[in-house]
């Protein structure tokens, strides 16, 4: 029997995962599309922003859960708050960007709302009868600070994301040093012809050195074939050990300049359902892949640099580019001509190749992945009907 988490999750993967990835349709079906807003994305934690936007009160943010509007506002309590970005009124949308209001005001019939979601104002009131300011508050939206980062749920019940990913955030102050110093430096962004869930699939290597040869081939790749993996229920970590003989006498044939590199492995985790973050080779950092589903068969991946200088050094801009220039379009590559491929009639059945051992050819990543996404749409029944 099973003894921990991850041997569950390998047991699960060698006696069920087969027939879960027999099922293609998972990746462009309206059903199960529709099914996933609201047992996936209406539930579950989603990241809507960088901390250091709202540090004064009246700052405020803007995101979309796909077709859901939100703004995430610095109260004059000093209290993070977050509401459906919709006027009680007529439902027109309140604020857009990011910026500065201490009185959030409509742009269509100029209902004013404080920072705490009250109605303080709307013109005519006083000659409509029974009309009462209290009666038309904001919709409210669970808010909460992970780290740098900020996170939603539109589910009002939903337990608290640090009581499912406390232990996460430990371990990027543990691996990353200084984490919580970090500055913000970009933000890239990447359309993505494919459904969301062919990013997040990606959580294993035994495509690295196939897609990504220039950093896991030889011995001339900064990175050896590894990957050392810990799994929690809604979290992952995986770390992927540098080849350190290359590092320190071999620098001219990185990909990149390490500069000091303070970090030499590479850690990545996830975080269910669509996070995905990573301590690269190098000077201390942290990066924030957001996996954004705009529609069935579209996607975005949100990319955040985060770095130990105000102004990115030559050395941290090196390390930003090699994701976003070179190993991103990699894999975006490969997810694209997945999606196609995936609705061939000839495909009927894949297996995901986990191995007792855990190695780095196992993808016991991915299911952990998709096992969350079964559970979430299906409870524990695994059977096919």
């Amino acid at each position: 029997m099973p003894t921990s988490l991850t041997d569950l999750h390998l047991h699960l993967a060698a006696t069920r995962c087969a027939r879960r990835r027999s099922r293609p349709i998972y990746y462009y079906d309206p059903e199960i599309f529709a099914a996933e807003k609201e047992q996936i994305w209406c539930k579950t934690w989603q990241y809507v922003g960088y901390l250091g936007d709202l540090t004064e009160p009246g700052d405020y943010i803007t995101a979309n859960i796909l077709d859901q509007l939100i703004f995430v506002i610095r109260a004059a309590s000093g209290e993070l708050r977050a509401f459906y970005n919709v006027c009680m009124h007529r439902g027109h949308i309140l604020v857009e960007g990011k910026g500065n209001k201490r009185i959030i005001t409509c742009p269509f019939h100029a209902w004013s709302y404080d920072s705490d979601g009250n109605l303080k104002a709307a013109g005519n009131a006083q000659n409509v009868a029974g009309f009462r300011l209290e009666d038309f508050r904001l919709s409210e939206v669970q808010v909460e600070a992970f780290g740098p980062m900020v996170f939603v749920n539109l589910d009002p019940s939903a337990p608290s994301l640090a009581s499912q990913a406390g232990g996460l955030l430990e371990r990027f102050r543990t691996v990353i040093h200084g984490f919580d110093d970090l500055h913000f430096a970009q933000r890239t962004s990447f359309p993505v012809a494919a459904n969301w869930k062919f990013i997040l699939d990606g959580m294993e290597c035994y495509h690295c050195p196939v897609i990504h040869p220039q950093q896991m081939a030889d011995s001339d790749a900064p990175l050896t074939t590894s990957w050392e993996s810990h799994e929690e229920e809604f979290w992952q970590e995986h770390r992927i050990i540098g080849n350190r003989d290359l590092i320190e006498n071999h620098k001219d044939k990185l990909p990149y300049d390490f500069g000091d590199a303070e970090i030499v492995d590479v850690y990545i985790w996830y975080l269910w359902p669509n996070m995905v973050f990573t301590a690269e080779q190098g000077p201390p950092n942290f990066m924030i892949l957001h996996a954004q589903s705009i529609s069935l068969e579209t996607c975005e991946r949100h990319v955040v640099n985060l770095c130990q200088h105000e102004q990115p050094t030559d050395h941290d801009q090196a390390q930003f580019d090699n994701y976003t220039e070179v190993v991103f379009p990699q894999d975006r590559a490969a997810i694209e001509r997945q999606a196609l491929g995936v609705k061939g009639l000839g495909y009927t059945q894949g297996r995901l190749m986990v191995d007792a051992e855990s190695s780095w050819r196992s993808e016991h990543g991915t299911h952990h992945f998709e096992n969350l996404v079964w559970r979430a749409l299906n409870g524990d029944n695994y059977e096919i009907t």
